[in-house]
């Protein structure tokens, strides 16, 4: 199949910016990114590499919102990095909310003549090729005019529609995996919160019931009342660590059947694994951060890779998500790179109820850990029959049958 070349400036509709929409001075006075809740989101690169649209976002007002009309974003739409990893292309999801483009972001939107998703799966082919135009001895940055100058191939549009549906279907399954394995997480963290935070428990007909009959003492370690029964520990006393890998991130090609996870944000593929069951996988540089997963997986050397004595592992991962802001803000520490000192997060202190109480609570959640690793390994599916096709329907090697 004979493909034309093109510009991508030739079918652009837009190509814009945060910065598009004033001076500097201009934007400073007039908007302001908040934390909490509002008409609109921020999008940034982060929500990109983490495939998180629910935690740690920025929001402005409806006023800002229709300042920055230069820069909407809607689904479908390309978003590309500027600066720092300049070139790296992501695809807006439909969020059902007000979104705007961040700082570091390009907004390219094409034209009708050719199909949006199409030119998204495009530019994710050639990615490496685009990264290329990137300048900068140490932080690399790329420019709207390099980016219109930048030549690819394309089909005639009937076979990019072919294609763009193609390659969606498949990203739409994972998408639709990885909302079950939120949903699965959320309902067990639910049961987390009512059990171990609020120590709250379902009677034989399901009402809750405050743990011994409700009778609660005092604990003068942790300043607060709990359930009569329980035990105040430190984190050291159920923690079980792995060995320290051997792998550095950059070893690691991006393949193979089992987790490789990082300090970073994305999970890697590797060929072979250092750890089986239910682990947690913390980072130790930068910033905090908490992953978890139960099967077969490996880790790079600055991750620390945790579980806890029997039971008690499927406890961990939520105990260290609900500290995780505070053991960024107490635990990380350091006058340039922050690090996470181990020896202050052993010392935590947690409350341990009876091992039928922990029993009861394993019971019921393992199921939800078995399916989340279930959906993970489909992913794991989707993602190379999808890497697989993409080149080869982009240079024509393959076709797709009506």
């Amino acid at each position: 199949m004979e493909l034309k070349k093109v510009k991508i400036g030739d079918y652009l509709e837009t190509i814009s910016d945060y910065h598009a929409n004033g001076s500097y001075q201009s934007l400073k006075k007039n908007i302001t990114f908040k934390r909490k809740k509002d008409y609109a989101i921020v999008i940034r690169t982060l929500n990109f590499e983490r495939d998180d649209y629910d935690k740690d976002l920025l929001f402005i007002n409806k006023n800002e919102y229709d300042y920055l009309a230069k820069s909407k974003v809607y689904p479908d739409d390309i978003l590309m990095n500027k600066i720092a990893d300049a070139g790296s292309v992501y695809l807006m999801p439909n969020l059902n909310t007000h979104v705007s483009c961040g700082m570091n972001l390009f907004l390219i939107r094409f034209n009708k003549s050719v199909n949006q998703k199409y030119m998204y799966y495009n530019m994710k082919n050639v990615e490496k090729y685009i990264k290329s135009f990137a300048h900068g001895t140490t932080t690399k940055t790329i420019t709207k005019n390099e980016v219109k100058n930048i030549e690819i191939r394309i089909h005639d549009r009937p076979e990019q529609d072919k294609i763009a549906d193609l390659l969606t279907n498949i990203d739409s399954k994972i998408e639709n995996n990885n909302a079950i394995s939120k949903v699965l997480e959320s309902m067990a963290k639910t049961i987390y919160d009512y059990w171990f935070l609020q120590f709250e428990f379902p009677d034989k007909e399901g009402k809750p019931y405050k743990s011994n009959g409700g009778k609660m003492v005092w604990n003068d370690q942790l300043k607060q009342a709990i359930p009569e029964g329980w035990k105040v520990l430190r984190l050291k006393d159920i923690l079980i660590e792995n060995p320290k890998s051997k792998i550095k991130v950059n070893e690691v090609k991006n393949e193979g059947d089992f987790p490789f996870f990082t300090s970073g944000e994305k999970i890697l593929r590797t060929n072979s694994y250092i750890v089986s069951g239910l682990n947690c996988y913390l980072n130790t540089g930068g910033n905090a951060g908490v992953k978890y997963f139960d099967g077969k997986s490996a880790y790079s050397t600055d991750t620390w890779c945790i579980t806890a004595s029997s039971g008690m592992n499927y406890l961990l991962p939520f105990i260290l998500k609900s500290i995780e802001q505070s053991m960024n803000d107490r635990f990380f520490q350091g006058t340039g790179l922050k690090h996470l000192q181990k020896d202050l997060l052993r010392e935590y202190k947690i409350v341990i109820p009876s091992n039928d109480i922990i029993n009861k609570f394993v019971n019921i959640v393992y199921q939800y850990f078995a399916k989340e690793t279930i959906k993970f390994h489909e992913n794991q599916e989707l993602q190379s029959l999808r890497d697989f096709l993409l080149p080869m329907l982009m240079n024509g090697q393959v076709t797709i049958k009506d």
